[in-house]
C-alpha cells in the first residue's frame, strides 16, 4: 500500500506532499496512496561520530545492545551514522537492517600511542601502523587511529602518519584520527588525514590548511562540553589544566573552523558509547553530497523513518521540498570511496 504524508518542509515552510513509492519518497503523485500523517517535514539526521554496541568503555561488542542503539538513532530521526571505532567488527547486518540507520564504520580503533582503553582497539606498533590501517580501510572504507592519548604520551610521528594516509588512500579508503592535544592535531593536519575527531587544543592557524585540503573536523561538542562539567570538580593538576583549557576554547574553535571553510561534521550524541536521541541535532555538514537512492526497504521502514523524523526531530538546515524524487528522509552521505 502506498503512503502519503502532507506537510510543510522546514526550514522555509514550503507545502509539500510526499508519497512512499517502494523504497523511496517522491513528490510525484501515486494513485491510491493513503494519507497517514500531516505536520512539519524534516530531512534525515546524521551522526558522524558514535560508538554503539557497548554500555561502558572496554566492554566487548554486544549485538543485542547494538540493535538497541541503532533503533534509538532511528527513532530520533538519525538515518545515517558513521562509527569511527567500534569494540569489534560489527555483524554483517550493520547499516543494512531496516530497523536501524545506514552506517559506515572503521572497525576497531588502531592505537598508535598511549595505553588507550583496556579491552578495546589494536596496538600494532608504529612499524605496522600503516599496514593494519590499510587492511582495515580496504575492507570497510575507513580506518580510525589514535594519534595522541594521555598528556604525557606524545603523538604519532608525522612521517608515520603520512605513510598511513598514503597506504590507506592507495587502498581506496579514508583516515579518521582521534586527537585532543595540540601536537596530535598538528600531525594530523600536516599528514592530510580525512577527518579529525574531537580536535581539542588544535591550533586555529591550521584551520585554513584543513579547509584547503578538505580535512573535516568532527568537534563532538556535546561530549566535550558534558565532560567539562565533571572535570571542573577534579583536583588541580596538569590533566585538569589541559582539559579545562582545551574544552573551554572548543566552541570558539569549532565556529572558527566553520568560518574558515573546513568541513564540520555533526556528532550530536552525548556519550562515548550508545546514543542520546534527545540531543540529536540536524546539521548536514558543508561538502557532503546529497544521496538520491536507498537500498531496497520494505514499507515498514518507510513508515518508521517518516514518523521518527516528523514527530521527534528538530528543524533542519535544509529544505525537503524538492520536486524531484528523494530518498526516505533525505540523508547526507559520507564521502567514502
Amino acid at each position: 500500500m502506498a503512503l502519503r504524508v502532507r506537510g510543510f518542509a522546514l526550514p522555509h515552510g514550503d507545502p509539500v506532499d510526499l508519497y512512499a513509492d517502494g523504497d523511496r519518497w517522491t513528490t510525484d503523485p501515486v494513485g491510491g496512496a493513503e494519507l497517514v500523517a500531516r505536520g512539519w517535514l524534516l530531512p534525515g539526521l546524521v551522526d558522524a561520530h558514535t560508538h554503539p554496541g557497548t554500555a561502558e568503555q572496554g566492554q566487548p561488542l554486544d549485538e543485542k545492545l547494538l540493535r538497541e542503539h541503532l533503533r534509538a538513532h532511528l527513532d530520533a530521526g538519525v538515518t545515517l551514522i558513521r562509527s569511527p571505532g567500534l569494540a569489534a567488527d560489527p555483524p554483517e547486518w550493520f547499516g543494512k537492517d531496516e530497523d536501524g540507520p545506514r552506517a559506515f564504520h572503521a572497525g576497531p580503533w588502531i592505537a598508535g600511542v598511549g595505553p588507550f582503553i583496556e579491552g578495546w582497539g589494536r596496538r600494532p606498533g608504529l612499524e605496522r601502523l600503516a599496514e593494519v590501517a590499510a587492511e582495515q580501510a580496504g575492507r570497510t572504507g575507513w580506518a580510525k587511529l589514535i594519534v595522541d592519548w594521555d598528556t604525557s604520551d606524545g603523538a604519532v610521528p608525522v612521517e608515520v602518519l603520512r605513510e598511513v594516509v598514503a597506504r590507506v588512500h592507495a587502498a581506496g579508503g579514508r583516515v579518521a584520527v582521534h586527537s585532543q592535544q595540540a601536537e596530535g592535531g598538528r600531525v594530523a593536519v600536516e599528514s592530510g588525514v580525512d577527518s579529525l575527531e574531537h580536535g581539542m587544543c588544535l591550533d586555529p592557524q591550521l584551520l585554513s590548511r584543513m579547509a584547503e585540503q578538505g580535512t573535516a573536523l568532527t568537534p563532538t561538542l556535546a561530549l566535550i562540553s558534558r565532560t567539562l562539567e565533571t572535570v571542573w570538580d577534579k583536583p588541580e593538576g596538569p590533566r585538569k589544566t589541559w582539559y579545562v583549557g582545551g574544552a573551554s576554547a572548543h566552541p570558539a574553535l569549532t565556529a572558527a573552523a566553520f568560518e574558515a571553510g573546513s568541513p564540520c561534521w555533526p556528532a550530536p550524541t552525548r556519550g562515548r558509547t550508545g546514543v542520546s536521541p534527545t540531543r540529536s541535532v540536524p546539521l548536514p555538514p558543508p561538502g557532503w553530497r546529497r544521496t538520491r537512492r536507498w537500498p531496497p526497504r520494505r514499507g515498514r521502514r518507510a513508515r518508521t523513518s517518516v514518523w521518527a523524523v516528523w514527530r521527534r526531530a528538530r528543524p533542519p538546515t535544509l529544505s525537503s521540498s524538492t520536486r524531484t524524487r528523494a530518498p526516505i528522509c533525505r540523508s547526507w552521505t559520507l564521502p567514502v570511496p
